[in-house]
């Protein structure tokens, strides 16, 4: 599926409505088999984009992990997210689009001894934007702490926490796990740096009061 603003990230959970008839059929295939499919992020900067339905190069494998057939023929399932896969060439449009695909496996990008300190970091930054009012539940960073794995808590951070489909699609691509957490960093900083400017802007008023300021 070639769908805007869609980065499926490993071990993330997608839900997806199905509802064109190419959709329907490519699901129904699917099910019948391995379950799995991919999901690419159209590239919209070529003009030409929305109508060739271009995809990133860099897309997400994943498996159907549950599944609601509705009574119209439409379909509410959630996928789950396997691996990053280049598209190495479509290889047919019709009834659905199929690609030739290979997997991409990520590499530290830099020092090891950095690794460990991804998951403190993150923890903490992510603490710091609640303390600040973000929305976001503190059910996040339970979940995040009880994640073992570095590359596997990284990329759920990012399909969590970051809503920028351009650069959810720019930390899908990087391949060295260091160079990801560098550039999702820079996001959660800028992300508390502009908590605090609207926390200074709002001064001591509630938000029933935030009018009058």
């Amino acid at each position: 599926m070639t769908l805007s603003s869609a980065v499926l990230f490993p071990q993330a959970m997608m839900p997806l409505f199905v509802f064109e008839p190419r959709y329907r059929e490519m699901l129904r295939q699917v099910l019948a088999h391995d379950r799995i499919f991919a999901v690419a992020a159209l590239d919209e900067s070529s003009d030409l984009a929305r109508e060739l339905e271009t995809p990133h190069n860099i897309a997400g494998v994943g498996m159907v992990r549950a599944c609601k057939t509705n009574e119209d023929g439409t379909s509410n399932l959630i996928l789950q997210g396997l691996a990053r896969v280049e598209l190495e060439a479509i290889v047919s449009e019709a009834p659905y689009r199929t690609a030739r695909i290979r997997q991409v496996f990520s590499e530290p990008g830099g020092s090891f001894d950095l690794m460990d300190s991804i998951q403190p970091d993150i923890i903490s930054l992510v603490q710091a934007q609640i303390n600040l009012g973000a929305p976001i539940p503190r059910e996040v960073l339970q979940f995040l702490n009880s994640i073992p794995q570095t590359e596997s808590m990284l990329d759920l951070a990012i399909a969590t926490l970051c809503h920028a489909s351009d650069l959810k699609q720019e930390l899908l691509e990087k391949r060295g796990i260091l160079p990801r957490y560098e550039l999702f960093r820079s996001f959660l900083r800028k992300e508390i740096q502009r908590l605090k400017l609207e926390r200074e802007l709002r001064g001591n008023l509630d938000d029933d009061s935030i009018s009058l300021n």
